[in-house]
């Protein structure tokens, strides 16, 4: 019997998974990667020794990470480090290791919001916690979802209130319902993105509690475990590959043209880049039903940001600074109301700087707006560039002053790096927009009637993240081994 093929475009998360299934199969597997590595968003690159994080430094599993690497037999393979989070701002340093020590600290803070404070974080208590029970029941697979809600009910008996509260609001008419003061708001609105449901929001406290987590050796060992487990059952990865199109006959898929014009058969494809990317320029219009493509131009993608990578030369001047970090990952706001993330990536974890040194993340949002212009423009974009980065260093020594005269490595991504790096549409770090308003909603195969043709990660399903591109892989995997 003449083995099946799989073509698969993109060696993120969501192509490196939906491979290992399939291979697993008895299916034969090529994955197409445009870049040197795989890990789409999740890779990361070298200066000097230092290893930085191309995308996130941390990860949720949701229910489904750590439930895939047990099925794949990867769980002992790689070891991960719990994260948590803090909020700072002026002199105030508030870690977030359970509701009631960041309700109390933010009483201390905010003695007039204290009633406002138990009121929100009992919603916060209740709901987190039993939203990351349920998704550990395993319903993210489809696993005995009725059985699964009704025992989250039962061991969570304010479940399904904070469930109603939550599908009320979004995080900011949370915050605007229960506090008056704007710093409090601010502060709250800060630790998510901008604008998302109050589903997202319990999701968002239930992470920083219960599941943040970063692989040892930086974010690329995670996609480099896929990696070796595809090659050493005889899947084949083509690195510095890039699809021209998918060839569509008779409305089935057929196989991928390459840039060259090389045309390479097969029974399955699966695009695992970005849906907007593989419907505009891997599939013929004709292929695109009206609807879908109304649904693509209608949607705004997550926002994008400009990120700062810093090598520290250490000392006892840093080394006191660094004090500060209470929790490895800090959303900072400034003086003047502005607010970045600062990641002390090897705090954890040494072996992702040199013996005796530092490593910094430094990013806040910046609209891929300000940086379209500037695509032909290469020297109006250097100075840009320069400046953002001026400007973000400035402002982390609100938060840890000196830290400018530490500096030995220094690297920076703009909006149009991640774009041409990860392929993520306008540079988005977490698929479609987190506002309900702007979040498109696809149902598939209606939406892209094409046979033996797959669309998989992080932009075929709301909300985006790690999570999201790996269970849309098991789901479309699953499906072909039947």
């Amino acid at each position: 019997m003449t083995q099946k093929k799989v073509i698969l475009i993109g060696g993120g998360m969501a192509g490196l998974t939906a491979a290992a299934y399939l291979i697993r199969a008895g299916l034969s597997v090529t994955i197409y990667e445009q870049q040197s590595q795989a890990g789409g968003y999740i890779s990361t690159f070298q200066r000097k020794g230092f290893i930085f994080p191309a995308g996130p430094s941390s990860f949720g599993s949701n229910g489904v990470i750590f439930p895939i690497l047990q099925e794949l037999g990867l769980a002992e393979k790689q070891r991960f480090i719990p994260v948590y989070h803090q909020i700072s701002w002026a002199q105030h340093d508030i870690p977030l290791r359970n509701p009631k020590q960041t309700r109390e600290a933010l009483a201390n803070c905010f003695p007039v919001e204290k009633s406002a404070l138990r009121l929100y974080f009992r919603w916060v208590e209740h709901g987190a916690a039993a939203f990351h029970d349920s998704l550990k029941s395993g319903m993210m697979f489809g696993r005995h979802v009725f059985k699964s809600l009704l025992l989250t009910s039962i061991q969570h008996p304010f479940f399904l209130w904070a469930a109603a509260v939550a599908n009320r609001h979004t995080n900011r008419s949370l915050h605007e319902h229960y506090f008056q003061n704007g710093l409090l708001r601010q502060l709250l609105n800060q630790l998510g993105y901008p604008v998302m449901s109050g589903k997202n929001t319990l999701g968002m406290w239930a992470s920083f509690y219960y599941d943040s987590w970063q692989p040892t050796g930086g974010m690329q060992a995670f996609a480099d475990l896929f990696v070796h487990y595809i090659q050493e059952k005889g899947g084949e990865l083509r690195f510095g590959t890039r699809i021209k199109r998918i060839r569509i006959e008779n409305g089935q898929a057929t196989g991928v043209e390459l840039p060259n014009g090389e045309f390479i058969a097969a029974d399955w494809i699966i695009s695992a880049i970005d849906l907007k990317k593989t419907c505009t320029e891997l599939l013929d219009v004709q292929f695109i039903p009206a609807a879908m493509s109304a649904k693509l131009n209608r949607a705004h993608a997550s926002e994008s940001v400009f990120s700062v990578y810093l090598g520290l030369e250490n000392s006892s001047e840093l080394t006191a600074v660094l004090q500060r970090f209470q929790e490895s990952h800090v959303v900072f706001t400034c003086a003047d109301g502005k607010y970045l993330q600062i990641v002390w990536l090897n705090k954890d974890d040494a072996t992702v700087a040199p013996p005796g040194k530092q490593s910094l993340y430094l990013g806040f949002l910046s609209p891929y707006e300000d940086w379209q212009l500037l695509k032909d423009n290469h020297e109006a974009y250097l100075q840009q560039k320069a400046a953002y980065s001026h400007e973000l260093i400035a402002r982390a020594e609100e938060f840890l002053p000196g830290l400018q005269k530490h500096i030995e490595v220094i690297d920076a991504a703009s909006p149009l790096t991640y774009e041409r790096y990860t392929g993520n549409w306008h540079g988005s770090t977490a698929g479609w927009n987190w506002d309900p308003q702007y979040a498109p909603h696809f149902k598939f195969p209606e939406d892209l009637p094409i046979k033996n043709f797959y669309s998989i990660g992080h932009t075929v399903f709301n909300p985006g993240g790690v999570p999201t591109a790996m269970i849309t892989a098991w789901y479309i995997a699953k499906n072909i081994i039947g």
